[in-house]
């Protein structure tokens, strides 16, 4: 709670990020810093939710595992409607400008036309 509050007071920004099993949340009170300190990305991934927002998934060079970059203060993902947006996110602000991989958790629902026909929508 007081790193909460003196990011508050700094008007600081605070990332958190969690590892992919879910098991193991590791927050970062400044990524920057952690990137200005030498850890580097070396792997990110787009994943799209049903609900078509997007979500970023880094690896760094000084942790094993995956980790999802969070919201502020809370342990919920940092989501964004614009996969552009989230790609400049990843440039930008974390300095990688690798490969990205994208991927979706949408199903392709089966719509059945007036004619019989099956379209997946």
């Amino acid at each position: 709670m007081a790193a909460v509050a003196e990011a508050e007071q700094d008007g600081e920004q605070e990332a958190w990020i969690r590892l992919g099993n879910g098991e193991v949340a590791v927050r970062l009170r400044n990524l920057q810093d952690i990137l200005k300190r030498g850890a580097v990305v070396t792997d990110a991934r787009l994943v799209e939710d049903a609900d078509e927002n997007w979500t970023i998934w880094l690896r760094l060079s000084d942790r094993q595992g995956e980790f999802r970059v969070n919201q502020v203060r809370v342990d919920q993902p940092k989501t964004y409607r614009d996969v552009g947006l989230a790609v400049e996110t990843i440039w930008n602000d974390f300095g990688y400008m690798g490969s990205i991989t994208l991927s979706s958790e949408r199903r392709r629902v089966a719509v059945r036309k007036s004619n019989g026909d099956v379209d997946n929508a």
